[in-house]
């Protein structure tokens, strides 16, 4: 018997990867940039299975780093912020390599993008409860 529940989906090649019960309507993408060697977050929201784009923050301009954005930049606590507010679709996708540790964060927890020649594509969908329990699962056998 399968229960369908809603999940945040993570999955990297067409293979699920991740599946987390959709209990929080936001979460963070953060990384290592490949040229400025610093840390970068971006927030996003979750609204009606869209996902939009709320929010980034960065230590340092430089190669690759927006100058500019549709509200101004706010330098807090060492890290340039920028409101960004743009609605990004049903799904995300990331390219993760190995120099730059990208992470997703949902509620309290961290997850790991591997480095892969594939794309990771995160969407939200209805899913067999099942899945989001292995996912649980893999997180305490680890």
């Amino acid at each position: 018997m399968s229960i369908p529940v809603k999940a945040l989906t993570v999955l990297n090649g067409g293979e699920k990867v991740y599946a987390l019960y959709l209990n929080e309507r936001s979460f963070s993408i953060q990384w290592i940039h490949s040229v400025e060697k610093e840390e970068w977050i971006e927030y996003f929201n979750i609204k009606d299975d869209v996902l939009y784009l709320e929010s980034t923050k960065f230590k340092t301009f430089g190669a690759g780093v927006p100058s500019q954005s549709e509200r101004p930049a706010v330098l807090k606590d060492g890290w340039v912020h920028m409101d960004i507010k743009r609605k990004i679709g049903e799904a995300l996708v990331v390219r993760s390599h190995q120099l730059n540790d990208y992470q997703l964060a949902f509620g309290s927890n961290t997850y790991d993008l591997q480095p892969s020649d594939e794309a990771y594509t995160i969407t939200v969908n209805k899913i067999p409860l099942h899945s989001i329990l292995f996912t649980y699962l893999k997180r305490i056998v680890r």
